[in-house]
């Protein structure tokens, strides 16, 4: 998704002004093809999100302004503060406060970018983490034809998603000596997901009763 197509998703409303919880937020204080934004951003999707506040919606008396090089410009009054950001047609977001300071720590960008950036970081970052998470799929090692198939189905979906998959099968007591069946089958099932997943090691791992092997997404 490019830069255009995300501003076209996002929910807000240029004339209206609403925020991402569909209240009223003040709305652009321009028009034209330069526009600041007032309003604050918060995510109906994601409750516990922070609210981000921009310009007029920061009522700290003393503002810090950080530039998009990361260079701290000083500290300032904030009228002063929200006069700089206007004269530049650029915004000032909140990054912090400080209320033993009563100061806000901003940063004077681009709403836009700025949020568009995010959202590009924590896309990322939610992808990383999910290639950081392993499913784990239990198979039998006497597993039915079908019951596998429907099981590396489902570990199939895992690795296209980007999740690691970890394939195991447990002997208990008497079991141990099908020990033979059971690798055959982790070795099935790591060579029907060869086009998905890689595997951890060659040959599946032995843990007391347990044989497994982890496929990471590709």
């Amino acid at each position: 998704m490019d830069q255009n197509q995300w501003f076209q998703k996002k929910p807000y409303n240029a004339n209206g002004g609403k925020n991402y919880s569909g209240q009223n937020s003040g709305g652009y204080s321009r028009g034209g093809e330069n526009q600041r934004w007032n309003g604050g951003s918060y995510d109906s999707q994601n409750p516990k999100a922070k609210i981000t506040y921009v310009n007029d919606q920061i009522k700290a008396p003393t503002i810090m302004i950080i530039d998009d090089e990361k260079k701290n410009l000083w500290t300032f009054p904030r009228r002063v503060a929200l006069e700089m950001a206007e004269q530049a047609w650029l915004d000032l977001v909140q990054m912090s406060y400080d209320p033993d300071k009563m100061q806000s720590t901003v940063r004077m960008t681009d709403y836009w970018k700025y949020m568009y950036q995010k959202w590009k970081e924590d896309k990322e970052r939610k992808k990383q983490q999910k290639s950081r998470e392993t499913k784990e799929i239990k198979l039998s090692y006497a597993i039915w034809d079908n019951d596998l198939a429907l099981k590396l189905k489902k570990a199939e979906e895992f690795l296209t998603s980007g999740t690691s998959v970890k394939i195991s099968i447990k002997l208990k007591w008497r079991e141990k000596m099908y020990a033979d069946k059971a690798l055959e089958k982790i070795e099935y099932a790591k060579e029907q997901l060869s086009k998905f997943g890689r595997a951890q090691y060659d040959t599946p791992k032995k843990e007391a009763q347990w044989y497994s092997i982890i496929l990471f997404a590709k």
